[in-house]
């Protein structure tokens, strides 16, 4: 069964849309899970507490009800709201009626024991957490040993993150680290660092990444950061037009799969 609420001003719908702050994200270990896709990712690997839903939004109301059958089998308390109230929480213009809460979670590199040869896409300050996701699930999807989000430098659960990754936040081999801790974690494992950075003069595919590997991408306004630039190889992408730099996202994909190229001959 499911508790109804009717008013904008219900504590819970307030809490919710205190939550659309990062500070606020942060401050309570709960974060936001819109759309059915995301939710039931979030769900089958137990970051739900919470599910509120909306079902005059629904397009899909049978596939709807199988999945808030397994909801109660798993004790998640059920929320219905009205189309206002939906509305004042949604983060989406056209959103499928459904929200959860869910609690953040870390997992820190010390946990990680990678393969021979292992492959990382490590993530410095990357501006835009819809970049960050957009890495992530193409890292996830090419299969690699881990993504490093390195000094906390960008909300791994951030709503763009999460709607970029599709999900993909909640299954990927997602780790937090400091440098030193990454830096640690390279020695230990015999991991070669790579960094992408225009100004490089080596391009890209002219290394050998079939070893273990950590591939450093940073913001696209400013790159990575010095201390990186000057103690590890620097590479870049071939461009013969104006622009002056890729999207981050797309530039991790180009020498992602340049690694997975090189490591399936």
């Amino acid at each position: 069964m499911f508790e109804k609420i009717n008013s904008r001003h219900n504590e819970k719908i307030k809490f919710i849309d205190k939550l659309k702050k990062s500070s606020n994200r942060k401050k309570f270990g709960t974060f936001i899970v819109e759309g059915f896709r995301e939710v039931f990712r979030a769900h089958s690997h137990q970051f739900i507490t919470e599910l509120l839903f909306c079902e005059e939004c629904f397009t899909d109301y049978q596939t709807f009800s199988s999945f808030t059958q397994i909801l109660e089998s798993d004790h998640i308390p059920l929320f219905q709201i009205p189309p206002e109230v939906y509305r004042k929480i949604s983060l989406r213009e056209n959103g499928d009626g459904l929200i959860a809460l869910a609690k953040a979670r870390s997992v820190s590199l010390n946990k990680c024991i990678p393969p021979e040869n292992g492959l990382f896409i490590v993530t410095e300050n990357i501006e835009k957490p819809s970049n960050l996701g957009a890495i992530i699930r193409t890292a996830e999807s090419a299969g690699v040993d881990g993504i490093i989000v390195l000094d906390h430098s960008t909300e791994i659960f951030n709503p763009n993150a999460i709607r970029n990754s599709q999900g993909a936040v909640f299954f990927a081999n997602i780790y937090d680290a400091t440098t030193e801790e990454f830096l640690n974690f390279t020695q230990q494992y015999q991991l070669s660092i790579y960094v992408t950075s225009p100004q490089a003069q080596k391009l890209y595919f002219e290394e050998d990444f079939r070893g273990g590997t950590a591939i450093l991408v940073g913001a696209e306004n400013k790159g990575v950061s010095d201390f990186w630039l000057q103690n590890n190889p620097i590479i870049r992408i071939p461009q013969k037009g104006q622009s002056d730099s890729l999207n981050v996202s797309i530039a991790t994909a180009v020498v992602l799969y340049e690694c997975i190229r090189q490591r399936s001959i």
